[in-house]
């Protein structure tokens, strides 16, 4: 849903270069956790080690948060749960689109 609007936001700017600019500011964002992550973790940092240690726990929770939000979304409570606060986006005017 994201990307859709982000798609439809650079095909609507009057210049190519702008929309590959927000394409790419948008790549680079979810790029940099996951290139700071393997940095850490190649470096062998200590801020890492609590993760490692715990890999097993975290991959189950991430896995069932996963399932929850998706049943949330099939559900329908996933949008009930963010319409304040898309109201609120939208009384505010953010994001300037």
């Amino acid at each position: 849903m994201r990307r859709a609007g982000l798609l439809a936001t650079a095909a609507a700017s009057r210049a190519a270069a702008a929309g590959a600019g927000l394409l790419a500011v948008y790549a680079a964002g979810l790029a940099v956790p996951f290139l700071l992550l393997a940095w850490a973790v190649a470096r062998g940092g200590a801020g890492v080690e609590p993760a490692r240690h715990h890999h097993q726990t975290l991959a189950r929770l991430g896995g069932a948060l996963l399932v929850v939000v998706g049943l949330a979304m099939a559900a329908g409570a996933w949008t009930r749960l963010f319409a304040p606060l898309v109201r609120l986006f939208v009384r505010s005017g953010w994001p300037p689109i």
